[in-house]
Parts: structure tokens; C-alpha cells; sequence
């Protein structure tokens, strides 16, 4: 009997692997926009290849380790989309390994793009906002984890219809489910009250430990204010919830870094209780990505890592 996806997708490498490869992929907001040679308006992003190193000390004590791989041995790849709402395109959220497809979202447009020898953007989906029938508006996607054979798609739950998950099979057919009980349990577990927020945008599902894995961008107990959203608003406390919600936690990650939140997390295949992330930065038109790495008892096993000054939405390990 063949393994579902997601436990394949942690079983592609065993305990014994050291080095990985990264893929990040940028989401640049209003800067995507471009002119090619033949006049015609498009949308980039960025895709870039790091190295991840895992060490091991005379102790025991693990630590993770970011290696760049410079553009001109092929660290950094263009992507280029011609498909846009209301002007803006390519801003693209999250990577997820879908069996050997790389999978991209764009929170935009709603697209679910297949990228193909580095640089080819394949659609193969386009997500709707909330259940799908209510407006001709793309679904802000902003996290995406397998669970069993299917791909749950789901965006940042600040309002109504961002509460909606999208699952996709592995043909990319699709279903809209209503995760707002869900949301709310989160936002319970974290205490933010009636009157504040929680804004996700990445997520991963644990099929050993049959959990759900949230962590948090901002979380506030106030009214969403941009200027302190902005500077203030930055989380450091994961989401731990079983399978149906019925038992949720949270488990504080290094420390709160106020103005920097969790954009992105991969659970690290053959370390299954380990994990990368990204962290950004998006103050005004200050914008900063950073790397880090955790495990799920909430020791830190790599500090912040700056990677670049725009916006990174996206990792996965290849």
C-alpha cells in the first residue's frame, strides 16, 4: 500500500541526512510589477536555492545552519506571471512539495501555479475567496500543508470568508470547507479576546503526531491599527491543536521580535520534530526576510538569519 503524501513527503530523506535545499520564493506587493522586452506588462517574483546544514556537537545539541547559493551558480531564478487582479500578480505565498510538484499560491489573483525547471509557472487552480460563490475575487492564500493526499490551501482568518479552506486532490480538484469554529479555538487559545486578531500565514500539518501545527504572523488583543500592526503586532507562540481542534496549545519559540512574524514553517523531513521558518519584516516600504529554525519543544536551534531586504512568504525544502 503506497503512503500518503504527507508522510512521503517526510520520508524523503532519513535521520541521517545533513544538507538540504531550500527553495524561497518572494511575494513583493506592488513591486512585482514589470515590462518585458516586448512591451507587454507582467508580474515577477523571485525563487532562490540556499543550502541548509544540520550539526551536531560533542553534546548532542543540535543547530541548523543557512549556506547562500550566489545567483550566478543558479541561487536566484525569475518568475514571471501574466495573469493579474486589479493590477497586481505574482505574489506568491507559500511553497509546498504536492507529491514531486513544487506548488506555488499567489494571494492576489488565487492562483495555484506548478513551478517547472526553476523559472516555468504552470496554473493549474484558481481559488475563489470564502466559499467560492460569493464574489469574482481570488482567495488570499497564505499557508498550505498536506494532509493525507490532499492539499488544504487556507488563508489568513481575520475575516469571514479568509476563514474558508480550499482542498485540492491530487488532480486539483476542488472543495471549500468553513474552518471558522477552528479559527475562533485558535484565537481562544491565544487570548486575544472579542476585540483583537490573529492573522496566519503558515501552518503545517504533523501525520506522526496526527496534529495541527499554526504559527501565527500578528496577534493582537486590540483593534487592528496598520501603523502598530505593522511595528508591534509580531507573534512567537505556535499553535498546537489534535486532529479535530478538540485540544489546543500554544508553546512559546525563542523571543517576541515584535515587529518580525512567522510568514512560512516546514516541518524537516527525516527530523520530523524540527523545523525551518521564515520570518519577515513590513514596515511602510521596509521590508526584511529572515530564516530561522525551531523544534516542537520550543528550543531555538537557529537565530534569526538575515536573507535579503524584501519580502519572503514561502520556503520548502526540495
Amino acid at each position: 500500500m503506497s503512503l500518503n503524501a504527507d508522510i512521503q513527503r517526510l520520508e524523503r530523506y532519513d535521520e541521517t541526512t545533513d544538507t538540504y535545499t531550500l527553495a524561497i520564493i518572494t511575494d513583493e506587493d506592488h513591486a512585482a510589477q514589470v515590462e518585458l522586452e516586448d512591451g507587454q506588462i507582467a508580474w515577477q517574483s523571485t525563487l532562490r536555492y540556499d543550502l541548509l546544514h544540520r550539526e551536531v556537537d560533542a553534546t548532542g545539541r543540535v543547530r541548523y545552519r543557512l549556506e547562500e547559493i550566489p545567483p550566478e551558480r543558479g541561487g536566484e531564478h525569475r518568475l514571471v506571471s501574466l495573469i493579474a487582479e486589479g493590477g497586481r500578480g505574482a505574489e506568491f505565498s507559500e511553497l509546498v512539495m504536492f507529491g514531486k510538484r513544487l506548488v506555488t499560491f499567489d494571494d492576489r489573483t488565487g492562483l495555484v501555479c506548478e513551478i517547472r525547471n526553476e523559472n516555468q509557472l504552470v496554473p493549474r487552480q484558481i481559488l475563489m475567496t470564502g466559499s467560492g460563490d460569493e464574489r469574482f475575487k481570488g482567495f488570499k492564500s497564505e499557508w498550505a500543508t498536506l494532509w493525507g493526499d490532499r492539499l488544504i490551501v487556507g488563508s489568513h482568518g481575520k475575516t469571514a470568508p479568509e476563514e474558508w479552506v480550499k482542498i485540492l486532490d491530487r488532480n486539483y480538484g476542488l472543495a471549500s470547507v468553513d474552518w471558522h469554529e477552528r479559527y475562533q479555538l485558535m484565537r481562544e487559545a491565544l487570548g486575544v479576546g472579542e476585540r483583537g486578531y490573529v492573522i496566519h500565514e503558515a501552518a503545517e500539518w504533523h501525520p506522526y503526531r496526527r496534529e495541527w501545527l499554526f504559527f501565527p504572523r500578528k496577534v493582537s488583543s486590540e483593534p487592528f491599527d496598520l501603523a502598530i500592526d505593522e511595528r508591534e503586532r509580531g507573534n512567537h507562540r505556535l499553535v498546537i491543536a489534535n486532529e479535530d481542534f478538540s485540544l489546543v496549545r500554544t508553546l512559546p519559540i525563542g523571543e517576541c521580535v515584535p515587529e518580525r512574524g512567522i510568514s512560512s514553517f516546514k516541518l524537516v523531513p527525516g527530523h520530523p520534530d524540527e523545523c525551518i521558518g521564515l520570518k519577515s519584516v513590513e514596515i511602510g516600504e521596509r521590508t526584511e526576510s529572515y530564516l530561522f529554525c525551531f523544534n516542537l519543544e520550543g528550543e531555538v536551534l537557529q537565530e534569526d538569519t538575515f536573507i535579503g531586504d524584501y519580502k519572503c512568504e514561502g520556503v520548502e525544502i526540495l
